[in-house]
């Protein structure tokens, strides 16, 4: 438990040090009614508010003016304990909540923390994008409090905790959408779940196949992560990528790629989509049967990996999945938490 505050004797003999220093430094040593040093008469037990009332029951001047230097000396002294100490016995500032992570998670967890900052005292934060791995390094090494991650848990790293005696809680804090799209002069509008599939493995290879033009199409994807092996699982379940797609670094080099190339198509997130959107045109996922009128919102689920939930960290985990925090990322290509993946049960 965090002491606040000194208790009395150790304040009182702490000024009485201070005033030895203090004294030392001003070249005047505090006497009492007989000469003896003050210092002396406090190792004899005798207050100072006891030698000032026997010095004025003397009309001792002199001990009198020695006094008014103590007490000048002592207010200054006690005004530079205030400032040094001031802070532990006012209450100390608490440390920041560390979060470490997902780059995905990165700017809505921000945007999260400067909300929850305005209305809960000005907590503090330190948020950085480090990795859904490294930051769940982190949190088990004891170097953050949350781990902000676009992917579950693997079993190695569900393993990794088991040996250290960790128990990781798991809150879905949101999800992020994934986004299909092709060049903006694209006529194509929408694509049935099935017929995609077939476009990212290699069956089809012509626009045509889906109401476009006679146009070879070109696949642009990710080379490797979390949300191209989610894609793939979830539309292509045991098909793989067409061997010759265009491989980029990244979800902004997807769009950056689609855009430049007329009859090309790529998976991205719905955020990195939607500021391209006078570039490129997002393709709605219909069923693959002609007698339901059905489309899909396909996205993944994002997450907070904890350890132990401080009264701070808790604090912020119910803000966090809250009706407020939650509508304020759906316009930015996020959906709330709540929100089911509709080709999925997850």
């Amino acid at each position: 438990m965090r002491k606040i505050g000194t208790p009395a004797s150790s304040s009182y003999l702490h000024a009485v040090g201070v005033t030895q220093a203090y004294s030392a430094a001003i070249g005047v040593t505090f006497r009492g009614r007989r000469g003896a040093p003050l210092v002396a008469l406090r190792d004899r037990g005798i207050p100072f508010r006891m030698l000032r009332k026997r010095s004025a029951a003397r009309g001792d001047a002199p001990v009198a003016e020695n006094h008014r230097q103590l007490w000048r000396g002592a207010l200054v002294c006690c005004v530079a304990i205030c400032l040094v100490h001031g802070p532990v016995w006012a209450g100390e500032k608490s440390a920041p909540t560390v979060i470490r992570g997902s780059s995905t998670l990165q700017p809505v967890v921000e945007k999260w923390a400067d909300t929850f900052g305005q209305t809960e005292g000005s907590p503090t934060f330190d948020i950085e994008a480090t990795g859904t791995s490294e930051g769940i390094d982190d949190l088990m090494a004891g170097r953050a409090d949350i781990s902000m991650a676009s992917r579950p848990l693997s079993q190695e790293e569900l393993s990794a905790a088991r040996d250290k005696g960790l128990t990781i809680g798991e809150t879905v804090v949101a999800r992020m959408g994934i986004a299909v799209i092709v060049h903006r002069d694209n006529p194509v509008s929408s694509v049935a779940v099935g017929k995609l599939a077939e476009i990212f493995s290699g069956g089809i290879l012509s626009w045509q196949a889906v109401g476009g033009p006679d146009e070879p199409i070109i696949v642009v994807r990710k080379d490797s992560g979390w949300s191209p092996d989610f894609f793939r699982r979830r539309i292509m379940g045991d098909k793989e990528f067409v061997d010759d797609s265009v491989m980029v670094g990244s979800k902004e080099d997807v769009v950056a790629e689609v855009s430049s190339r007329p009859w090309s198509i790529g998976v991205t997130g719905m955020p990195e989509a939607i500021p391209a959107l006078d570039r490129i045109n997002l393709i709605r996922l219909d069923s693959d049967d002609s007698n339901k009128d059905s489309t899909y919102a396909l996205s993944r689920p994002l997450f907070f990996f904890t350890i132990e939930d401080s009264p701070p960290v808790r604090k912020f985990l119910d803000y966090v999945v809250g009706e407020k925090a939650q509508e304020m990322i759906v316009d930015t290509g996020f959906y709330p938490a709540y929100q089911a993946d509709a080709m999925s049960t997850e």
